[in-house]
């Protein structure tokens, strides 16, 4: 039978697993991966968490295939960062969707499944650079430093992402301090105010000058969809008031998930407002090369794959340790329990010696009596 068993509650779970105010829904560990991908199927707590990633991924498929017909995206240089982009969030919802299926299968896989989607968020947040900064540019900004860094500073800050999120999950154990959402907020959040400068900049020079451009609806929605899923990942609201309630349906980190979908559907909406405005920005800038679009994305594919492997062998060995200091407390355990045992077995003949000596002093007293 491939289907999982009957989910679990916390308390039959290790501690890794618990998720914080969600009382129930866990599935069990240790089954086959077919029986994961199943579960796409069965309910449970990450089911949510997989499907609004899964639904997300396919928008974005869907819009590639029309732009696929409209733009030429392999041929014509001023496409490939549009390319890349799309690719990057292909590459998010694959980790993120494929994360909450499988890293219930074992502690190993628990890490090494969220080391990718760590991986999958910073590459994200590299092909958001690339969109923002080719097609989101007030041609004021064209040839600022900012704008001849945005490429470089943005992989950098990619990889970043994916350091700093596996050292918060490797880092710091259930319970988690408020200390490990730091690393993985503010890695984070400095990616994000890179990718989405060019986009205030705009939107600062309409308050002053009044140039609106339809796309603005969409970069504003995105930006409220994006701030609005932090506050749902930081806060475990509403699990927080109402422990158990939400375990299946409603809790934070789906919220945080639809958000996240949300912010990439009016991203491309504005993508595409830009790219079939009056005034393409792109074509004022010198033609994109195979280096800085593909060539990076394949660099910060490498190097955040490197990341991820090198964590996940950290984490092999920390777990091998772990079993072994068990296996060692538990051989002593024993070795206690079978002195002990020694201990009473040794002195049991003298007691037993001794009450015979009673037996045979008060037999002879009784016989002088």
């Amino acid at each position: 039978m491939l289907l999982l068993p009957a989910t679990l509650s916390r308390e039959e779970i290790p501690i890794l697993f618990h998720e914080p105010h969600v009382m129930k829904g866990f599935r069990p560990l240790h089954y086959p991966w077919m029986s994961y991908f199943l579960s796409l199927f069965q309910w449970h707590n990450e089911l949510l968490n997989i499907w609004t990633h899964l639904l997300a991924l396919i928008m974005v498929l869907v819009r590639a295939s029309m732009w696929w017909t409209e733009f030429d995206l392999l041929r014509d240089p001023y496409m490939w960062p549009l390319s890349v982009g799309i690719i990057t969030m292909i590459i998010l919802y694959v980790c993120s969707s494929g994360a909450h299926c499988f890293q219930n299968r074992s502690e190993l896989v628990h890490y090494t499944c969220f080391m990718f989607d760590y991986a999958g968020i910073g590459l994200y947040g590299f092909g958001s650079t690339m969109l923002h900064y080719w097609y989101c540019l007030h041609e004021s900004f064209m040839g600022s430093l900012s704008h001849q860094l945005a490429i470089p500073v943005g992989a950098i800050l990619a990889v970043l992402v994916c350091i700093c999120c596996s050292i918060s999950k490797t880092k710091y154990k259930r319970p988690y301090p408020f200390t490990r959402r730091i690393w993985q907020m503010s890695s984070v959040a400095s990616i994000y105010i890179w990718l989405i400068f060019p986009i205030w900049y705009r939107i600062w020079l309409y308050v002053h000058t009044g140039e609106w451009d339809p796309s603005f609806k969409h970069h504003i929605r995105q930006m409220c969809w994006f701030t609005l899923g932090g506050f749902f990942f930081g806060s475990d609201i509403p699990q927080r008031f109402f422990p158990g309630t939400f375990d299946i349906i409603g809790h934070s980190h789906q919220l945080f998930h639809i958000c996240i979908f949300m912010t990439t559907y009016e991203q491309l909406s504005a993508l595409y407002l830009e790219l079939t405005g009056i005034s393409v920005i792109i074509h004022n800038m010198e033609s994109p090369t195979l280096f800085n679009t593909w060539g990076v994305l394949i660099l910060v594919v490498v190097c955040n794959s490197i990341v991820v492997y090198l964590f996940h062998i950290s984490v092999e060995r920390k777990l091998e340790d772990e079993r072994k200091k068990e296996d060692k407390e538990e051989e002593d355990k024993g070795e206690g329990v079978l002195k002990e045992k020694a201990e009473l077995k040794s002195n049991s003949p003298n007691r037993k010696s001794a009450n015979g000596d009673g037996c045979d002093v008060h037999h002879r007293n009784g016989v002088i009596h």
